[in-house]
Order: structure tokens, then C-alpha cells, then sequence
């Protein structure tokens, strides 16, 4: 008889167990945050202040940093690349190339994966993204007036940039993705 009361005990202890360990879940999958499946609302332009910020450059390069602070009150979302294109004074555009990684910044990747542009979360009046666009110095592009560019997913989110300088790179333009940050590349805050 003894044995047979330990193992319905054992049995007892072992349903209570698993009556709690699933309470325990079902009460943590209520009360915690689905972060791998939520984001916040993609931002809208009222939300958004850009500006094209010149950076140092180095080994024949040169680039821009497109930098977007969030001024409002609600926290929003950007993902993917800006399009960006340079307009010459005949009114001509030059769309830059999509890259995700460039000499001066960008998101470093191994080329056999298959890599994704980021979501980048722009907390209330705090967030700050950007992407780097960059080219080659080998060759100049004179009579350059002009720099527009267009965030992803945003409506009316399109900025045109006067140039105070009449020449500018123009060999091999690209735009890497947007990136948490003030600096255009991943790999630095």
C-alpha cells in the first residue's frame, strides 16, 4: 500500500506542477510585450525633421549623412533606403544605388547572407536614424544645384537639399539603408 500512495502523491505533485508552470505562461504571454512581432507605426513627415549632414571622408571618398530626428510625441517607425538623387542644372536627376554597406558606412554583412534592412524605432522626441550616402572623388560632377531625398514609406516625406558648393563627387553614388544613430553606419552609435 505504501508504495502505491507515493506514487499517487508523485502523481498529485507532478499535476500541480504543471498546472502552475502553465499558468505561469499563459500569465507572461498576457502581460509581457510582443517585441518580435510589434512596431510602432511607420512615422509620418510632421514627426520628422531630415537633414544632410557632410562627413569626413577618406581614400578618395566623400559622403552625406541623412539624418532624421523625431520631434514628436508618439514613437514611429522607418525601415528600408532613401532614395536619393542628385539634380544637375540642366534639371537631370541621378538616382543613387541601393548598398547596404559602403566605405563610410552602412550595415556590415556577410555576402552569402541574406540580409534585410533594419526597423528602426524612433522612441518620442528622442530617436534619431540615418543613412549614409557616399561616392567615389575619382571624377566631379559640375553644376550639381540640388540633392532630393525621399524616406521610405512616408508620405510626402521628400527633402530637397540646396548645395552651397558647385562641384560634387559623382562617380558610383550609393545610399546604404537607414540605421539607429546620428552616424549613418551600424557598427557606431
Amino acid at each position: 500500500m505504501v508504495p502505491r500512495r507515493i506514487q499517487l502523491v508523485f502523481s498529485a505533485i507532478g499535476v500541480v506542477v504543471v498546472v502552475v508552470v502553465l499558468l505561469v505562461v499563459i500569465g507572461v504571454e498576457r502581460t509581457s510585450p510582443k517585441t518580435a512581432n510589434s512596431t510602432a507605426p511607420t512615422c509620418l513627415r510632421s514627426q520628422l525633421h531630415v537633414a544632410l549632414v557632410g562627413v569626413s571622408g577618406g581614400l578618395g571618398h566623400a559622403g552625406s549623412v541623412i539624418r532624421v530626428r523625431h520631434v514628436s510625441g508618439e514613437a514611429c517607425s522607418l525601415t528600408g533606403y532613401p532614395r536619393v538623387a542628385e539634380v544637375f542644372a540642366s534639371r537631370v536627376p541621378r538616382i543613387f544605388k541601393d548598398t547596404l554597406d559602403g566605405y563610410l558606412g552602412g550595415v556590415d554583412y556577410n555576402p552569402l547572407d541574406k540580409v534585410k534592412p533594419l526597423v528602426v524605432t524612433l522612441r518620442a522626441r528622442h530617436g534619431v536614424a540615418s543613412s549614409m550616402e557616399e561616392a567615389d572623388l575619382r571624377h566631379t560632377c559640375p553644376s550639381i544645384t540640388s540633392y532630393v531625398v525621399s524616406l521610405p514609406h512616408v508620405t510626402g516625406g521628400t527633402y530637397t537639399f540646396y548645395l552651397h558648393r558647385p562641384d560634387r563627387y559623382c562617380f558610383e553614388p550609393e545610399v546604404h539603408p537607414l540605421v539607429p544613430g546620428s552616424t549613418g553606419d551600424a557598427g557606431i552609435a
